[in-house]
């Protein structure tokens, strides 16, 4: 089954399909142009490496965040749409657990910390895979201040970890190098290989939703909201 993945969480936007020969090709969305403006683009050139049209798709991964609020809703109002239209099921990804999946087979714990903006991180742990491949959360994602993002990074009870995000660079202006220690920093890769993988195993196991059950993972609410309304907005 074709499955098209993209997550738009951070700025580093990407499209991710596989191939005839079972591999991923990606489209990254980097650039100063606002999502809104790439993602589309993307799509088109994401299925056209792989030989495939829009109506060949049959169902669409996306990444749930945490992340910034528009581009979470320029991601999800986009799959959402193409999904109502053509009655396609939808994979929701974590982002966090997309941004880790490749790094789990290390032996390490994950950490991922990502720009939450406000001086402020998106944190989550992650501890190797559960039994059908999908990566193993420890806890809840979390919102931290700038500060006390490297004590919360430092706190692994296994040891060393790899930490990863765009956060990573935030941390290391602000801290130096003295924090790192034994841990293993990386930069964060394009998400939407990780959210391909991980849905491709949700759909294995009749874990998708429809269009009204795609849901961001915001972790902290977003500034604008509808006039008259205390909840939070979904796209």
């Amino acid at each position: 089954m074709v499955i098209l993945a993209a997550d738009t969480s951070t700025g580093f936007g990407s499209v991710a399909i596989r191939g005839p020969g079972g591999d991923i090709l990606l489209v990254s969305m980097e650039g100063e142009k606002p999502h809104s403006e790439t993602l589309l683009p993307s799509i088109d050139k994401a299925l056209s490496l792989a030989g495939l049209t829009r109506r060949e798709v049959r169902a669409l991964a996306a990444g749930t965040g945490p992340g910034n609020f528009t581009g979470l809703r320029v991601g999800l109002s986009t799959f959402k749409g193409w999904a109502l239209a053509l009655g396609l099921p939808i994979l929701p990804v974590p982002s966090h657990a997309a941004a880790a999946y490749f790094s789990l087979g290390e032996g390490k714990e994950v950490l991922v910390l990502t720009d939450a903006r406000k001086g402020e991180v998106f944190a989550s742990r992650f501890r190797g895979l559960d039994e059908n491949g999908i990566p193993s959360k420890q806890g809840e994602t979390v919102l931290l201040p700038l500060e006390e993002a490297v004590s919360w990074a430092s706190s692994s009870p296994s040891g060393p970890a790899k930490i990863l995000g765009t956060a990573v660079p935030l941390l290391m202006e602000r801290e130096g190098a003295g924090w790192i220690g034994e841990n293993d920093l990386s930069p964060l890769d394009p998400l939407a290989p990780g959210v391909l993988c991980i849905g491709e195993i949700l759909l294995s196991l009749g874990r998708s939703v429809g269009p009204e059950s795609l849901v961001p993972e915001y972790v902290r609410p977003p500034d604008a909201r509808p006039p008259g309304s205390s909840g939070i907005m979904t796209p």
